[in-house]
């Protein structure tokens, strides 16, 4: 891989969840999922000199979970680079972790002319049609609209040979030039999409990272999924 100039780093040992960097979504966002988005505390800080996006169980019927989604709108936006994210992933059916990017200009053109950058998305426990490797594959993806006006994306999961993304740290991250968008994990590439003639990446994105619950992909939480 070509080595790069490093631009930006977020370090939350350092500077916390950094309001200068990092917006809240608050509540309901998207796609049918089943959590309230906070900015409290409880669901998102800083321990250990790392992030932590923490899903909870309620009481409450009316907000069964809570969780965090953060994002660099309108203050760290980026076109073209290497963008990467040391995590660990949770686990367990309907966690729905992602880490990804839009286009800045979201709020003046909506979606999907935005544009959508995948980078990693986790469907726990069961997983995406049921293949029963939730926890040990995730997804890369880029979604803009086609000659209908539709949604149009590419879809690709990179499978462990052996355990889960839970079990350890890994490198997610994406090579974006003017030719390509490539995914990696650990440095090693997996899947390259061909973006020279795709107008709706080559123009500013912010950067997203959230844990969603239940939704349009993953199945809800059952009895066998651990809360927080």
């Amino acid at each position: 891989m070509k080595e790069l100039k490093k631009a930006w780093q977020t370090n939350f040992a350092r500077d916390g969840i950094d309001p200068g960097i990092w917006d809240y979504e608050i509540g309901y966002i998207r796609n049918h999922e089943l959590q309230i988005y906070t900015n409290s505390p409880e669901n998102s800080f800083v321990e250990n000199g790392e992030l932590v996006i923490r899903g909870i169980r309620t009481n409450d019927p009316d907000c069964p979970y809570t969780s965090a989604s953060l994002n660099t709108k309108n203050k760290v936006v980026f076109k073209y680079g290497k963008l990467e994210m040391t995590a660990k992933l949770p686990y367990g059916n309907g966690m729905w972790p992602a880490f990804w990017c839009m286009g800045n200009d979201i709020d003046e053109v909506g979606w999907p002319l935005c544009g959508e950058i995948d980078i990693m998305e986790l469907v726990g426990g069961r997983g995406d049609l049921r293949d029963g490797k939730g926890d040990g594959e995730y997804f890369s993806t880029i979604h803009y609209p086609n000659e209908r006006s539709e949604c149009a994306h590419g879809l690709r999961k990179a499978v462990l040979s052996k355990g889960n993304y839970c079990d350890k740290y890994h490198k997610y991250g994406m090579v974006w030039t003017p030719e390509t968008i490539s995914f990696y994990i650990d440095d090693i590439i997996w899947k390259t999409y061909d973006i020279k003639d795709n107008e709706f990446f080559h123009k500013p994105n912010f950067l997203l990272v959230n844990l969603a619950i239940g939704g349009g992909w993953p199945d809800a939480p059952d009895e066998t999924t651990v809360f927080p």
